[in-house]
């Protein structure tokens, strides 16, 4: 471990003579590469940790590369926020969850997930085939007195909760949903395929459709693609294309010959003529995360230390795995299929980052447009919307680099304004946000305020108030698209089809949604206010009773002590808590 002077780790290695390997460094006759030499400027000290053998030094490298996240180690994204599928198989009944940690528990794990929306999919499928639970109930063998949820009534669960079902019939469930997840489809369909002709053949014709339908859901969702191959194998096909200091690699998950998913990711601080410690920092990566390790790996180059690491990954199976570097035939058309998937990746990466050179574009012509000191990568965007003089209310919405930050959007509801008073109400808003925003680290580069003098101006009023007239501020009335500036008599008039408007335009169009959502929200809310919400120790089922009962509002407050008591529910002190409010209004 290299460390600099503050202690920080720069940089994780291994080799069977640590001496001989920090010596490469640091003799007279060494020739660094860039990265290498830039590295060694900083080092001030090195650690070493001697281990019993290869693997375990391996395992460490690992372990010690996630922890520290040394600056000079080859990276793969960290992939530890993806989901994982978690089937709690040392449970009497046994429930799938959706996770974002593997723990060592006697759990079963699949994923890491990189769409969550397909694992959803993927759950929402498997709870129609197999009705496996979902719920995290602690269940007990027998005695379960739970009320079923509509799970079981749509027929995705058995509602062991209940004692729906007893725990042999569950635990076949949950040997299917395993043997799916784990890409055993095969064995799956074998076994329904084998209850369906036993209960044919017992004449229970509407349980052998049941199975008969499950086999078909189940051949439906691993239906054959275009690399079908008579042999019935389990494989990662990896491939790995290069730019600059970044890697991108595709790997397509084989499974009893079919090509059932493929995900990419990238390495990042790769160094040009270190491809080969590229691809072994992925597969040390990868395998130590992954919840599968196929048969076979296949690989577009050779790696560091092949029989170490197929030694460990066998380890981690338990069973004998094989990495293959195929020159010719099937595996190295897959191989160049995987590689080729991985290029088109970075190009597309390439066009992502051209999108966002462009919208830098469009805020360098509003930065220009309006004079800004700097870069408006945020932008804050207010609106005031209200119903005559009741339910006053405001919004304000983020823009970063033009794409809205939604977690960062607010409402306010308007407090100190009486009657409908716009101006006034954008003075209340803008007082309360940035009254706070004075001790925060980060201000907007720039106000947009919907509406024209009149709201700006009563928004510069509250910014000079707190001494923050400085942060740029502009109106942009509705009618003519006209955007206006404090302190500036004509406002600027630009073509409709600028860029710049279309940002801005855009983003007072998500302040006033925004706005218009809250104020419908509280309107809605007041519609179904009554009353006898505001009478003590009467809530919604009390509500409800009486209303039943009474019929009305003026029944009620007409009803005598005797009458009010003979309402289920109702006790004596809420009898003289319904007269004593209703009468006094």
């Amino acid at each position: 471990m290299m460390k600099s002077r503050s202690g920080k780790i720069l940089y994780v290695g291994k080799a069977k003579s640590i001496r001989h390997r920090v010596q490469s460094y640091f003799r007279p006759s060494a020739k660094p590469h860039g990265k290498t030499g830039l590295m060694l400027r900083h080092i001030e000290d090195v650690e070493y940790i001697v281990t019993s053998n290869v693997v375990e030094a391996l395992v460490l490298e690992n372990n010690l590369i996630k922890k520290h996240l040394p600056r000079y180690n080859i990276k793969l994204k960290d992939s530890g926020h993806y989901p994982y599928i978690k089937v709690t198989v040392g449970e009497p009944f046994p429930s799938l969850q959706i996770v974002r940690k593997i723990e060592k528990d006697n759990a079963k794990y699949f994923g890491p997930y990189i769409k969550p929306r397909v694992m959803r999919q993927t759950i929402k499928l498997l709870t129609r085939i197999f009705p496996i639970r979902t719920c995290e109930l602690q269940l007990n063998e027998e005695g379960n007195k739970h009320r079923p949820c509509l799970d079981y009534h749509i027929k995705c669960c058995d509602a062991p909760c209940a004692d729906y079902v007893d725990p042999v019939s569950y635990e076949a469930i949950v040997k299917h949903v395993v043997r799916f997840l784990s890409g055993d489809i095969n064995q799956v369909v074998s076994d329904i395929r084998a209850k369906m002709e036993l209960a044919a053949e017992k004449l229970h014709f509407e349980l052998a459709a049941k199975y008969r339908d499950q086999i078909s859901m189940v051949e439906d969702a691993v239906a054959k693609q275009n690399i079908d191959t008579p042999l019935d194998v389990d494989e990662d096909v990896i491939g790995i294309a290069y730019r600059d200091s970044e890697a991108c690699v595709q790997v397509m998950m084989v499974r009893d010959g079919k090509l059932l998913d493929r995900e990419h990711y990238f390495l990042t601080n790769v160094e040009s003529g270190f491809k080969i410690e590229a691809l072994t920092a992925f597969i040390q990566q990868y395998y130590e995360n992954t919840s599968f390790i196929p048969q076979t790996i296949i690989l577009p180059d050779t790696i560091e230390m092949p029989n170490t690491i197929e030694n460990w990954l066998s380890e981690k199976r338990g069973s004998r795995i094989s990495i293959h570097i195929p020159q010719r035939g099937r595996k190295n058309q897959l191989v160049e299929m995987a590689t080729k998937n991985a290029r088109l990746i970075l190009e597309q990466r390439d066009y992502n980052c051209t999108v966002a050179d462009e919208e830098d574009s469009v805020l360098l012509s509003l930065q220009k447009l309006l004079g800004l000191p700097r870069l408006p990568q945020r932008i804050e965007g207010f609106d005031i919307s209200n119903l005559g003089d009741r339910f006053t209310v405001a919004s304000m919405v983020v823009m970063e680099n033009g794409e809205p930050e939604k977690s960062e959007y607010r409402h306010f509801k308007i407090r100190g304004v009486d009657g409908q008073n716009d101006y006034a109400s954008m003075q209340e808003v803008i007082t309360r946000r940035f009254r706070q925003s004075i001790v925060e680290t980060r201000s907007p580069d720039l106000i947009l305020i919907d509406g024209g003098k009149g709201q700006l101006n009563s928004a510069y009023q509250a910014l000079k108030q707190l001494e923050l007239a400085h942060v740029p501020i502009i109106g942009l009335a509705k009618r003519f698209e006209r955007i206006y500036l404090p302190q500036q008599k004509d406002p600027i008039i630009i073509s409709r089809e600028d860029s710049a408007l279309h940002l801005i335009q855009r983003i007072r169009n998500e302040a006033h949604r925004f706005a218009l959502h809250y104020h419908r929200k509280l309107r809605v809310k007041n519609l179904t206010h009554s009353v006898l919400d505001d009478i003590p120790l009467v809530g919604k089922k009390r509500k409800k009773v009486l209303l039943r009962h009474f019929r009305s509002i003026d029944e009620i407050r007409n009803a005598t002590i005797e009458k009010l008591l003979a309402v289920e529910t109702i006790n004596l002190q809420v009898a003289k808590n319904i007269q004593k409010h209703l009468n006094c209004m």
